[in-house]
């Protein structure tokens, strides 16, 4: 009978020793049980607000004529007289680019439905950029007088967008923490460290590139019409994505 007990208390502590054993250790090990693991993530964004001091112009010269060649000759003349307008203020030809070039035939209808040819169109359109607003009046006046006859788009970019940008990022994250800090008191626990930080999409529409600036020469007040540009503020914005530890 001893021998039979021994056993069979051996046995019981063998199958005991077996056994999962749970307790604090594996619970530690746990995310959502160690509130040293816990995180908050929250997401901001700010604006800075920019005056823009740089312009980029696309326009167009437009001519008609009887004959395509004729039309064709006149508007090369009158683009020449734009670009030699353009160079005397001091934009270099490398900087002046053609963004288009068209000729159609222009057509008288009857009555009865018949077409005929009675002129052709031909439009060039031209691309500057890097233009300072203050001196964009006085370039227009130039060139109207030199043979553009319409303006397609004006674009005002910011020569300190870099630095409204990373304003506007630096107030982002103040913003993203000030709203964490209210969760994590909400839940009656202390915000730790970040421990990721993602960056929004940028939008860089206003960003001026200072390594395609040019130089004006500002001569003397023209007796011609000088148009007013004005470019108002841009919106230079940014948002983040921060995630911060919970504590106690």
């Amino acid at each position: 009978m001893r021998k039979l007990s021994v056993c069979l208390l051996s046995a019981a502590l063998l199958c005991a020793l077996s056994l999962p054993v749970f307790g604090a250790g594996i619970e530690k090990e746990s995310t959502a049980a160690d509130p040293a693991r816990a995180t908050v993530t929250v997401s901001a964004s700010s604006s800075v607000m920019v005056t823009p001091d740089k312009a980029t112009v696309s326009f167009g010269v437009t001519t008609q004529e009887e004959t395509a060649a004729a039309a064709q000759s006149k508007n090369s003349e009158s683009v020449n007289k734009v670009i030699e307008a353009l160079t005397a203020r001091g934009v270099e030809e490398k900087s002046i680019r053609t963004e288009g070039y068209s000729m159609y035939p222009d057509y008288d209808y009857s009555e009865s439905g018949d077409q005929k040819i009675i002129g052709y169109t031909v439009r060039t359109s031209l691309c500057i950029e890097d233009q300072e607003i203050g001196q964009l009046g006085e370039l227009f006046a130039d060139c109207v007088a030199a043979g553009i006859n319409s303006v397609d788009n004006v674009s005002f970019l910011c020569s300190s967008y870099d630095e409204a940008y990373e304003q506007a990022l630096t107030d982002a994250v103040a913003a993203a923490r000030s709203k964490a800090l209210v969760l994590a008191g909400a839940e009656g626990r202390e915000l730790g460290e970040a421990v990721s930080i993602t960056e929004g999409m940028q939008d860089t529409w206003a960003r001026y590139d200072k390594s395609s600036a040019m130089s004006f020469a500002v001569e003397e007040s023209m007796d011609e019409a000088i148009p007013s540009f004005q470019p108002g503020e841009s919106e230079i914005s940014a948002s983040v994505t921060i995630s911060y530890l919970l504590g106690e």
